[in-house]
């Protein structure tokens, strides 16, 4: 509802915008289409939104696909922005960034140079910068973003910047490199290289892929002067492609037959996060041994350990780094992080639950025996034995062997469990989310989501969401709801959520539907938010039985909300306000002429904030009502140009005639 617009004006726009509409006069379709969206009805919006495209309304086309890709509904999307990508440059931005999203940089790249060549200066600068980052071609890209800042792109100039920056830097490195491999001193040559491993410059390599190649040759140069250590910093830079791992776990093998005895410990730890722990286990045995020894090998061997409840071996790892026990500090001269594992063993061995039970390890040789002759129930039946007696690798095996898509989740949730790199455990889950698992679904989602991969995290949390996971629809609704643009959309699942019993959404929805008007459908979900102690509740609660015409239950519920407003939640947003109930509930007893109970309330609005309109208008009214002209008039007079209400215009209109009479008399 447009501010200050009666229902029945509202009504009354929207007939003669659909009548227009319908019969197809020019500009009607986006005029009806916008009317629909800024009122919160987008589901009704879209048709009209694509009878305006349909009319070669470049803008209308750009905002389906804006509404289709909030939605996830990516191939809706991408077909709206190509109907007009080749002749408008927004389309053309935004198909481009949606190609990029999906991984199609080549598209991109095409769609990027198009919108350019259409005049669209977002179009040059994110073309430019994903040269740069794709292929490394600097100075075309400061070319382009020259021409950008040139044109007023802001952004340009500052990614210029950034660039001109990381060209000095590899220059830099390039000549310190250089001198080095002049002196053939391969510690100079590995110290030269040295800033590639500050984190400060992990930005640079996952913004710009290009750079990788770049350090990866640096660090081959390096090597090849004799620094075993750059080849490990060779490897761990090609071991970024998930494609080229083999490839790293070559070069970082290499660099241990050649004596560098960190190789071990890269090899191991990249073993961890694959879940392999009977290889991880060698490599950290491996550095451990090595005459300098390695203590975060030792670490890693005594977290192995306490997974796998080898406790004591896990104990004598721990306590390796330290100094001879004391007498006082039994943990004498060990790092904290030490310590919490030392800690975690002492916990374990206090509570027989955590601790292998020896009724199913008696059984073991049984199902073992089914398993071995039987099929894939029989293998998972064992697997799951055999990772309840904490047998972790034996346990991976049995789950790979039984292969169903029940056991190959449960094995990627063993290795979660393990701290496992979770990105590479997506293969794991998808088989189950695919066969209809919404919480498979959803934890693929909740992957992507640490992982900052928003597209994908989105594209799962709906199918979580499809499939009937509750708070995946929660998800889905708050997340189309932050983006501002789709009530509806976000209604509906948190409406999907609410179902399943949860309170939270419950109360979303109810705030929605209040909020577009739907006072009767609010009911039920408002009542169970209370139900469950969101006090909030009772105040959207109370706003939609005023509207419903149910005004001493209102009441009741406007009065609980006063009463509560100190629980209420904290804004959420920087946009967002604090909830106050007691407007609402004023205008409640001054619309029942109930001016004594009414005028604390007012008194007390004005005090906290002195500007709030609503509580001018009540107090002008109060005043009105009261014979008290002078201060009636004040109160309208302070919110009068603010204040698109034509009903306090008139009265303020009227209470300045009616003084004019008054003076005129006297």
């Amino acid at each position: 509802m447009t501010h200050g617009q009666t229902h029945e004006q509202i009504r009354d726009e929207e007939a003669e915008l659909a009548a227009a509409a319908e019969a197809g006069q020019d500009g009607a379709y986006r005029a009806y289409a916008t009317f629909l969206g800024k009122n919160g009805r987008m589901d009704q919006a879209l048709p009209w939104w694509a009878s305006a495209a349909a009319a070669e309304d470049a803008d209308a086309a750009r905002t389906l696909a804006i509404c289709h890709k909030d939605r996830w509904e990516f191939d809706e999307a991408e077909r709206w922005y190509r109907s007009a990508a080749d002749h408008d440059g927004g389309c053309a931005f935004g198909l481009a960034t949606l190609l990029k999203e999906a991984g199609d940089l080549d598209g991109a790249q095409e769609w990027y140079a198009r919108g350019a060549a259409l005049g669209n200066v977002q179009c040059l600068t994110n073309g430019a910068l994903l040269k740069a980052a794709r292929h490394g071609s600097f100075a075309e890209a400061q070319r382009q973003l020259d021409e950008a800042a040139e044109l007023g792109d802001h952004k340009a100039a500052s990614a210029r910047q950034v660039i001109e920056n990381i060209v000095d830097d590899l220059e830099l490195w390039e000549d310190r490199l250089a001198r080095a491999e002049a002196d053939g001193d391969a510690e100079a040559a590995f110290e030269a290289l040295s800033p590639l491993r500050d984190p400060e410059y992990a930005g640079m390599f996952t913004y710009y892929p290009s750079t990788i190649r770049a350090a990866e040759a640096l660090c081959a140069r390096a090597a090849a002067v004799g620094s075993h250590k750059a080849l490990i910093e060779q490897a761990v830079l090609v071991a970024r492609d998930s494609d080229r791992f083999e490839e790293a776990r070559a070069l970082a093998v290499r660099a241990h037959e050649l004596g560098y005895s960190g190789a071990a410990y890269v090899l191991g730890v990249w073993a961890f996060e694959r879940g392999d722990q009977r290889v991880a286990e060698q490599w950290f045995e491996t550095a451990a041994a090595a005459p300098d020894g390695h203590d975060y090998a030792r670490f890693y061997l005594g977290l192995i350990g306490i997974m796998q409840r080898r406790l004591d071996e896990a104990e004598r790892w721990l306590r390796l780094p330290g100094d001879t026990e004391g007498e006082d500090d039994p943990y004498d001269g060990l790092p904290k992080m030490f310590i919490d594992q030392l800690e975690e063993i002492a916990a374990i061995r206090a509570d027989p639950a955590r601790l292998p039970d020896p009724e199913l390890t008696a059984r073991l040789p049984d199902l073992r025996a089914a398993a071995e002759s039987g099929g894939p129930e029989e293998c998972f039946a064992y697997a799951d034995a055999l990772e309840r007696l904490y047998r972790l690798p034996d346990a991976a095996d049995w789950y790979r062997r039984a292969g169903t898509p029940r056991a190959l989740l449960d094995l990627g949730r063993m290795l979660q469990s393990c701290q496992a790199d979770e990105t590479l455990l997506v293969p794991y889950f998808e088989p189950a989310a695919e066969a209809g698992d919404a919480g498979a679904a959803y934890s693929i989602a909740v992957i992507h989501t640490d992982a900052k991969n928003e597209r994908a995290a989105g594209v799962w949390k709906l199918k979580a969401a499809e499939l009937g996971h509750a708070r995946a629809a929660w998800g889905v609704g708050r997340t189309s709801e932050e983006r501002g643009g789709d009530p509806q959309f976000a209604e509906r699942w948190y409406v999907r959520a609410a179902e399943s019993g949860l309170a939270r959404p419950a109360f979303l929805a109810g705030r929605s539907m209040v909020r577009w008007g739907r006072y009767a459908a609010s009911e039920r979900w408002l009542r169970m938010a209370w139900e469950n102690d969101i006090p909030e509740a009772a105040y959207h609660l109370g706003r939609a039985l005023r509207r419903l015409g149910r005004s001493t239950e209102a009441e009741q519920w406007l009065r609980r909300a006063v009463a509560r407003s100190g629980d209420f939640d904290r804004p959420r947003g920087p946009l967002e306000r604090r909830v106050d109930p007691r407007p609402e509930l004023a205008e409640l007893l001054v619309e029942a002429e109930r001016d004594e109970e009414a005028a604390p309330l007012v008194a007390d609005i004005l005090a906290e904030y002195p500007g709030h309109a609503t509580g001018h208008r009540l107090a002008g009214q109060l005043a009105r009502r009261r014979g008290d002209l002078t201060t009636a008039e004040h109160h309208f007079a302070q919110i009068e140009e603010r204040n698109s209400d034509p009903g306090t215009r008139m009265s303020l209109r009227e209470i300045r005639e009616l003084l004019a009479q008054v003076t005129h008399e006297h």
